[in-house]
């Protein structure tokens, strides 16, 4: 079974493999591994950071303190002046196991802010579940999302860690770093079996040569 630990190794793989500065950084009593992001986008700088925290019950009043931490933190991080040459985005997900208005809190549409967002996350690896919020809305969709891809990939599904872990080990065990795949985790290849390869016909005998045409305006066998 996927531990908390494990599932935030993943997190923090995954931030850097995607480009961001990693931190470990104390949000009230959780140690938190987090990732800052800044992309250009047209002429203002979105600021994305991703906290992920190991907690053992999560409920929605957990969740909620620890979302509103987690944005002080990422406020003062930002580059640009938020509303009007930067936009903040806040990932904050806390791992353990989840109950049922925690779950119901993470999943539910956010509220619309002035120069940011802020997204919860709740993961329960004990039910293989990760609740958020990654519909669409009529404002902003295309920066909504660039949230929805950047928060499923730092924070996948349990299983999808899982299988990272699992695949992470059996490359230790035979003294080889995880390379990179073709998209998804380091290492993944594709399931199913591999395509098999024909090797080229062999050569038959050569054929007549082509006729040879003189250049216009010349007999064709000499004078």
């Amino acid at each position: 079974m996927l531990t908390p630990e494990q599932y935030l190794q993943v997190v923090a793989e995954r931030v850097v493999r995607s480009g961001g500065r990693l931190n470990t950084v104390q949000i009230g009593p959780v140690t938190c591994a987090v990732g800052l992001f800044a992309e250009s986008i047209m002429l203002s700088t979105m600021n994305y950071c991703v906290v992920a925290g190991a907690y053992s019950d999560v409920d929605a009043a957990t969740l909620r303190q620890f979302t509103g931490m987690a944005t002080q933190h990422a406020r003062a991080n930002v580059q640009g002046t938020i509303g009007w040459t930067a936009a903040s985005v806040v990932i904050c997900g806390l791992v353990g196991r989840v109950h049922p208005d925690a779950a119901q809190l993470a999943s539910a549409k956010t509220s619309n802010q002035f120069g940011g967002e802020t997204r919860m996350v709740a993961v329960d690896p004990h039910a293989g579940m990760t609740y958020a919020f990654t519909g669409g809305k009529l404002w902003g969709a295309a920066m909504h999302g660039a949230i929805n891809a950047k928060l499923t990939f730092c924070f996948p599904q349990p299983g999808e860690a899982l299988q990272q872990v699992q695949w992470q080990q059996q490359q230790a065990a035979y003294g080889q770093p995880p390379q990179s795949g073709p998209g998804g985790f380091p290492g993944q290849i594709p399931s199913g079996p591999m395509p098999r390869t024909s090797p080229p016909p062999a050569a038959g005998p050569a054929g007549p040569r082509p006729p040879h045409y003189p250049p216009p305006g010349q007999p064709p066998y000499g004078r």
